[in-house]
């Protein structure tokens, strides 16, 4: 049987056809590290492709490479269930432009706190070791480059805060954006280091110096909005380059003046501007556009190719060791095992020492196999919790399963043991249906009455063995699987308490 080894921790733990020319990125702190303006879409928008631009009529389904990143020692990767809810929130943001994300592959763990803390020159090092061709490659960290998130062209790839990620935190929605060619709302406004011209009754200049050229300021009749700011003419004009609350009536605060003193209020709902995340909700009808054609551009990015939308059912999950209520020999270790529920990709594991997983969780762990193992940590007569949240790679949503829970420290045992484990083979596996499937011990070092099960991927106990007496030397037992189905089954082997459980292959 695969496993996943995790150590336990009291710590929360492409190429492209039509490449963008490289944006240029701040080296201030705030929500996003990007900056600057594709000169794909000044392009686009000079040959009058928002006019001409049709939106696709079939979803189209990006392959995203995603990578958590933590440090040396396995602690603070992003809480998969923080993840996945900010990855419904992106989805739900571009389902009206028939725009879908999911998960290529499995989520995999990095360990390297220089990675995860990183300034662009050693984010661009991760992304160089672990990008894949072809996919949105995804990559969530602790700080990245002292921002939320940011996108960078020269490795096209995001890199994402997991502090800045949730159920209502559209950090993620935002650098999209930036991938799909957007730039943000008040487009050279990122050059003005302070707000003093942003007084009520001060009026903003004609165009702002932003690398090398005079940016026009955009005014509010709209006369100059082809060429001003970000270029689109159906975003209002935005002089607010920090981050900003907006009103109840989602606008901000305080009214602005363009540079020919007309007054102007600036609404909150753009996800490119820097609006809080409680304002801020989609994007217009050209940011659409350009965005649809920018993915356009991008051949062989789109995957249409296996799509699967029926949802993972919790109800189908059978937790199947260790036990409900089991009480364990005191050890420092204990592997989790679960069934393969239809439809699931993945599961979210989450493991700690109260029934109500509240605070900062001891584990929430992502794997694609149905077992995992905790290393150390483990404390002496406590009791732990553990459940699982079976997940599809495309549609993400779902609930954990039941809560079970054991008690570390006493006599009875349902967890792995090592040296048993070491001392039985289980061949052959795979096995044929209908060939005899041996199970044999050599070298036990102990004598005593051995309990054997198998049982399906449902959880229900086919086979049953109990009071086989075994001596030191080891055993020999033979398991007919004439009647069984192709599948994979589990195997439950426990001698005096100790217990191995191995995964058994039966092929047509």
């Amino acid at each position: 049987m695969k496993r996943i080894y995790v150590t336990l921790t009291l710590l929360v733990l492409a190429a492209i056809t039509t490449p963008l020319a490289a944006q240029q990125f701040n080296e201030l702190n705030g929500p996003c590290g990007t900056s600057g303006k594709s000169e794909w879409l000044t392009q686009f928008q000079r040959s009058g492709g928002l006019r001409t631009f049709e939106k696709s009529l079939n979803i189209q389904y990006l392959p995203m490479n995603v990578v958590f990143v933590g440090d040396d020692n396995g602690a603070g990767y992003i809480d998969p269930t923080a993840f996945l809810s900010s990855m419904e929130l992106l989805n739900s943001d571009f389902r009206d432009m028939n725009i879908q994300f999911f998960i290529s592959g499995d989520i995999k763990y990095v360990a390297n706190s220089r990675w995860n803390e990183h300034t662009f020159t050693t984010g661009r090092e991760l992304m160089s070791a672990h990008n894949v061709a072809r996919r949105v490659n995804t990559y969530v960290v602790t700080d990245p480059a002292g921002a939320c998130g940011y996108y960078t062209p020269s490795r096209d790839a995001i890199a994402l805060g997991k502090n800045c990620l949730g159920r209502v935190d559209r950090t993620w929605s935002h650098e999209i954006g930036h991938y799909l060619s957007l730039p943000h709302t008040f487009y050279g406004w990122e050059s003005v280091e302070e707000i003093a011209n942003l007084e009520p009754n001060v009026p903003a200049p004609a165009t702002l110096f932003y690398r090398g050229v005079d940016v026009p300021v955009e005014l509010v009749d709209g006369s100059n909005c082809e060429d001003a700011a970000d270029g689109f003419c159906d975003t209002e004009p935005d002089h607010l380059m920090q981050r900003w609350a907006c009103n109840g009536d989602g606008f901000y605060r305080d009214s602005l003046l363009d540079p020919d003193s007309v007054r102007f209020a600036v609404p909150a709902y753009n996800i490119m501007s820097y609006a809080n995340d409680g304002c801020v909700s989609g994007f217009t009808p050209d940011q659409q556009t350009a965005m649809l054609a920018n993915l356009d551009s991008r051949l062989g990015l789109v995957d249409n190719s296996n799509v699967s939308l029926t949802p993972a059912n919790v109800d189908d999950l059978v937790m199947i060791s260790p036990e409900d209520g089991a009480r364990l020999v005191y050890q420092d270790s204990v592997t989790l095992l679960w069934n393969s529920v239809p439809n699931a990709d993945m599961y979210v594991v989450q493991f700690h020492n109260s029934s109500n997983f509240g605070g900062a969780v001891l584990n929430s762990f992502v794997t694609s196999d149905t077992s995992v193992t905790f290393l150390e940590g483990l404390v002496t007569r406590r009791n732990y919790y553990w459940r699982v949240r079976p997940v599809n790679r495309y549609q993400v949503a779902g609930d954990y399963g039941p809560i079970f829970r054991f008690r570390n420290g006493s006599r009875l045992t349902s967890t792995i043991d090592a040296e048993l484990d070491a001392a039985i083979t289980v061949a052959p596996n795979p096995v044929n249906g209908g060939q005899e499937l041996r199970i044999f011990g050599r070298d036990l070092n102990v004598s005593g009455t051995l309990n054997y099960e198998l049982v399906d991927a449902a959880g229900r106990i086919l086979v049953q063995r109990n009071n086989v007496a075994v001596t030191a030397a080891g055993f020999n037992e033979r398991l007919q699987t004439n009647e069984l189905a192709a599948g994979i089954y589990f195997l439950r082997i426990q001698l005096d308490g100790k217990l191995v459980t191995r995964r058994v292959v039966v092929t047509p």
